[in-house]
């Protein structure tokens, strides 16, 4: 009885043991860095925010559609505002295959811009994410927030389904691929990846430390 008893606690013991390594595995490989490649230089071609000699280059690859980029355009807006002088956003477009308006909405961004309003429809497209993500056909939508921001809507609709601004999101995305990135909003600090932070704060510690 005493033989049966001292296995059954020895037994019970080492699968606890490996329920306690396999959960603190677990956590570790959550916490670890993920290791890409160096994104490609900061260009002409790039979107970018912030003074150009910036101590810190934020690079974010990033899909409109995506409600985790959703919650961080507000903690990019933010950084922005607190550290105008330190930092600088570069937005690159990353569409998820899981999101079928991503794509499109990078597309109208793009058109956006080649009108010089890049950002306003960045902007406007987190802003109300709700009311695109979840149609059939975001077009209508996309081209009422192309009034609102005083575009040529006939030159949008028409630049927005053109193969220049299709190429540059498939650049953009071929080239984050090209790297590794697998998942949105994947961030660079000063070319090297970070582990999404959790708020403005350890975000804010991050670009402080960079800028020294």
């Amino acid at each position: 009885m005493n033989i049966r008893r001292t296995l059954f606690w020895s037994g019970f013991v080492v699968v606890l043991v490996l329920i306690v390594w396999g959960l603190i595995a677990s956590m570790g490989r959550q916490a670890s860095t993920p290791v890409f490649g160096t994104p490609a230089p900061v260009s002409s071609a790039d979107h970018v925010r912030g003074p150009s000699g910036a101590p810190v280059t934020v690079i974010e690859y990033s899909d409109f559609q995506c409600p985790a980029c959703e919650a961080y355009y507000l903690l990019m807006e933010q950084l922005l505002s607190g550290a105008s002088t330190t930092m600088r956003l570069v937005y690159r477009h990353f569409p998820l295959p899981q999101h079928p308006n991503a794509a499109l909405a990078a597309q109208a961004s793009e058109a956006a811009g080649m009108q010089g309003k890049f950002w306003e429809m960045y902007g406007l497209l987190f802003q109300d994410h709700a009311e695109w993500t979840d149609v059939p056909d975001p077009h209508q939508a996309f081209d009422g927030y192309a009034l609102r921001l005083g575009l040529n809507v006939g030159k949008f609709k028409s630049d927005m389904d053109s193969a220049a601004a299709k190429g540059i999101v498939d650049g953009q995305l071929a080239e984050g691929q090209s790297i590794g990135i697998d998942y949105t909003p994947t961030f660079f600090v000063n070319g090297k990846v970070i582990n999404n932070p959790q708020s403005y704060e350890q975000f804010k510690a991050i670009i402080d430390a960079a800028a020294r």
